[in-house]
């Protein structure tokens, strides 16, 4: 039989409350058990208990209804158990429900642990700045708490943290006016996991400085992971900014996300109602397993900061055909360059008119990869990809899309004149759906230098490429079935250069198409083609499809300004 004697010496100190370990620092902790309701004002008689339990184990009475009008001071090295217990803030008491001496002290504290409860805060309750936050910690070193309930009338943050390090929050329920966990900085190595129930303001926040009410600590945060959340909010589900131009949001991981966002569910960048929340550095954001909804005109992940650095965004699931949002849309209030996004592993069962990814004017993406992607339905005229500002390099991999209608894999839109793709490469892509094709760039203005298309296939798409553009498509290993269309459609002020090898376009097909104006040059022997429609160039090739003209049909190759048959030499 292992005695409660021998399971303290085993566990180095540990005390088992309700199935869980609780790490001491001692063979054996003081253990103080809290008084019972008095019926009026807890909070001498709590605050009592808690110093004479400091650096031990408190516990509340299990059914044990409190009523407070002052905060209650969880001390260094103290394990706080309030499972079954209620403890409310009361109307007017101007302060915050639960927190720790070095919040007033300036020291640091160590080794707080908060487990269970329902932390209430009342109707009411009213104070200024940090005063408006539930339960407020800052200067500590190795904080959890983990099973708490808090529900609140009013106010701000349910939990407020600020320069902290180590710290957990866990399986934690809200229901609560404002955000549920608030980071400031600094912070470092903090994890917020498995929370439930609803928020009227973010779920989760991270802001390395805050408002200028809140504004009492800032620093960077670091090492932040933020997972299983699964809330209905009044705004965001996660917002991670960078704080102000000297603070930084590092290394975040947000995974397994669900719920519902009544703005975007993801929010990276700035906060612009205040320079504080301006112009930090956001650095190596990883956004994963996102499955969460969001209203119209609203994003899964939206990136408006002008300072962000590498982020990737994987394994986002989406089926709202209600939706006109961009899944990702990356939007910075002013001008802005990003490093590398990179977006992968997204299934959408139905894309409504927003796409996938939209990059804005203002954006500049030096490196954008996409890889993994799935659209198994969409409105029509929705687009895969939309990029309105510019993308330095487009990686495409591994993507399928069943778009109907004028529907495009990449869309520069017309509507916005300096679109521009420096370079793109789409490879082990599939697209179907009536009308549309894989690549539109239909103002002269425009720009898009070159698109390497591999391994490719479409079938019913009109055009591989709708241009208005000076473009090289390079293709290899390129099926176009079921389309009247085929590789390109020349606008008049576009001139495309086609070169590659294995091609093949659907019989009776076009091939090309050229606007008055426009001009198109084939190095591809397999393009089926009325070679009268192509330029004359030295070394051009392509298989005629015009029976009238004095070359014949089949495989050509253009010597000076004639085309000539490679098997019969007749010429044109």
């Amino acid at each position: 039989m292992i005695t409660r004697r021998r399971l303290l010496a085993v566990a180095g100190g540990a005390v088992l409350v309700g199935g869980t370990v609780l790490a001491g620092d001692a063979p054996r902790r003081r253990r103080v058990v809290l008084p019972a309701p008095s019926g009026g004002d807890d909070t001498a008689a709590l605050n009592t208990a808690l110093r004479a339990g400091a650096g031990g184990l408190v516990q509340g009475r299990r059914g044990a209804r409190y009523q407070v009008s002052g905060p209650l001071l969880v001390h260094s090295g103290t394990i706080l158990v309030m499972a079954g217990c209620t403890v409310t803030l009361t109307t007017g008491s101007g302060c915050n429900l639960l927190t720790n001496p070095a919040v007033v002290g300036g020291d640091r504290d160590r080794n707080i642990t908060v487990i269970g409860g329902i932390w209430v805060r009342a109707e009411g309750v009213g104070g200024s700045g940090i005063d408006l936050h539930t339960l407020l910690f800052r200067r500590v070193d190795h904080l959890v708490l983990q099973r708490l309930a808090v529900r609140t009338s009013g106010d701000k943050y349910a939990i407020s943290l600020g320069d902290v390090t180590d710290a957990t929050v866990s399986q934690i329920r809200f229901d609560v006016r404002s955000d549920g966990v608030h980071i400031q900085g600094p912070a470092l190595r903090t994890r917020v996991a498995t929370i439930r129930g609803t928020t009227g303001d973010d779920t989760v926040a991270i802001t390395p400085r805050d408002w200028q009410s809140y504004d009492d600590v800032s620093g960077p945060v670091v090492d932040t992971v933020i997972e299983d959340i699964d809330v209905t909010s009044a705004a965001a589900l996660v917002k991670v900014l960078g704080g102000s131009p000297e603070t930084a949001a590092l290394r975040t991981t947000v995974r397994k996300v669900a719920g519902l966002a009544h703005n975007n569910v993801v929010w990276v960048g700035d906060d612009t109602a205040e320079w504080r929340t301006t112009g930090g550095q956001v650095n190596e954001l990883v956004v994963e397993q996102v499955s969460a909804a969001t209203v119209p005109g609203r994003h899964v992940v939206y990136v408006n900061g002008s300072n962000v650095g590498r982020l990737r965004i994987r394994g986002l699931t989406f089926a709202d055909p209600a939706a006109d949002g961009a899944l990702v849309r990356v939007s910075p209030l002013a001008a802005a360059i990003f490093p590398e996004l990179t977006v992968e592993g997204v299934e959408a069962t139905h894309l409504g008119a927003g796409p996938v990814v939209r990059v804005d004017p203002t954006a500049r993406v030096q490196q954008l990869r996409v890889d993994r992607l799935a659209v198994a339905a969409s409105d029509p005229g929705a687009s895969v990809l939309q990029v309105a500002g510019a993308v330095d390099e487009l990686t495409v991999h591994r993507v399928s899309a069943a778009t109907p209608g004028d529907s495009y894999l990449l869309e520069l839109p017309h509507w916005e004149r300096h679109a521009t793709v420096r370079r793109a490469s789409i490879s082990d892509t599939g697209a179907a759906g009536r009308g549309g094709g894989l690549v539109s760039a239909t103002a002269a203005t425009h720009v898009l230098p070159q698109v390497v298309f591999s391994n490719v296939r479409t079938a019913g798409k009109s055009w591989l490429a709708d241009l208005n553009t000076r473009t090289e498509l390079r293709l290899s290993r390129v099926i176009i079935e079921d389309t009247t269309g085929g590789v390109a459609r020349v606008r008049r002020s576009g001139a495309t250069v086609v070169r590659g090898d294995t091609l093949r376009t659907a019989p009776d097909s076009e091939g090309v198409t050229v606007g008055p104006g426009g001009s198109v040059t084939s190095y591809v022997v397999d393009l089926a083609v009325d070679v009268s429609r192509l330029v004359r160039a030295d070394g051009s090739t392509a298989t005629n499809t015009n029976a009238e003209l004095p070359c014949g049909v089949g495989p050509v190759v253009c010597a000076g300004l004639t085309w000539q048959h490679l098997h019969t030499g007749a010429t044109y």
